[in-house]
């Protein structure tokens, strides 16, 4: 009987979107922390579904909702400008009247991206403006100010990040860190030097391990808000190139790098580094090496089939 009344103590968390990149750290992360996690995606839900979102608020009775379901890649997002904002406007439209509707007292975590923010040559803090360059994150700014109409209107408990740069094992290849990857480690294990296909490498770009990025998503959760937005980074920006450098020493190996025209965006910002001064105040933030993570992630290509 005691099993049974702490069971139901757990907090309920469901998690839209679990089956992408982010999804499996963040069910592990709440898990270990006690939370008891309903991790749903395609099939199972559709955002642009109202029905199939309302049946997952209400049968589920969530404390908090997290939503990751999203077109999040910005190159999707310029080949099909639509589409991101059905899903990422439009859906979460669709979840935010449905936990209003059904679970008004549950917190939901909306996750953004540094994206939304005008260019700025130096660490960005949630005051400056937002001008997004892409169509990815303007369906993000739009997607804060629907959150913040709904906390005005009903009184819902939102908080929303602007996530910078998070890379680790399982990030697909349309990613530029898990392409290097790839490709410097099918190059080392083929025994053979090789050429490597790149896109822009001067950009400089905030990046942390995704194992911290949803430990601050949990405390965010768990906690009050002084806030109704916060970033989410390393504060330490890199260059791609010093990346990549690092990437392919650890192959030691002779390996030519080339540009590929079709990994160029159309609009690339030359700089983005977090000022994360909010989520450290709070203590949130102990962040790992991104070299650390970048030998995680060599070591673990390596290991897998050809």
């Amino acid at each position: 009987m005691a099993a049974e009344t702490q069971a139901k103590a757990l907090p309920r968390t469901l998690i839209i979107g679990a089956a992408g990149f982010v999804g499996g750290y963040l069910v592990r992360e709440l898990e270990n922390a006690g939370h008891s996690v309903t991790a749903v995606d395609i099939p199972q839900i559709n955002l642009l579904d109202k029905e199939s979102v309302e049946h997952w608020i209400e049968t589920s009775h969530p404390d908090y909702v997290v939503n990751l379901a999203a077109i999040s890649s910005v190159g999707a997002s310029w080949k099909n400008p639509v589409q991101t904002v059905e899903v990422n406007v439009r859906g979460t439209l669709h979840l935010l009247d449905a936990v209003q509707k059904f679970a008004p007292g549950a917190k939901t975590l909306l996750i953004g991206s540094a994206e939304e923010y005008a260019r700025k040559d130096s660490p960005i803090n949630e005051d400056d403006p937002l001008e997004a360059s892409n169509p990815y994150g303007i369906t993000k700014i739009a997607q804060e100010n629907f959150a913040e109409l709904y906390r005005k209107k009903y009184g819902m408990k939102i908080v929303c990040t602007r996530s910078f740069n998070h890379t680790g094992v399982g990030q697909t290849t349309a990613f530029a860190i898990p392409s290097f990857v790839k490709q410097v480690a099918d190059i080392f294990k083929s025994g053979h030097p090789g050429e490597i296909k790149v896109g822009n490498l001067s950009a400089i770009r905030d990046f942390s391990d995704v194992k911290d990025v949803v430990r601050v998503y949990r405390l965010l959760l768990e906690n009050e808000n002084k806030f109704n937005v916060y970033n989410v980074g390393s504060g330490i920006a890199n260059k791609l190139s010093d990346l990549l450098d690092y990437i392919v020493s650890l192959a030691e190996m002779e390996i030519k790098i080339s540009t590929d025209p079709e990994k160029f965006r159309p609009v690339d910002l030359p700089y983005q580094c977090a000022d994360n001064s909010r989520i450290k105040e709070l203590g949130y933030w102990n962040a790992t090496d991104i070299h650390e993570t970048l030998k995680w992630m060599f070591d673990n290509e390596m290991k897998s089939g050809h």
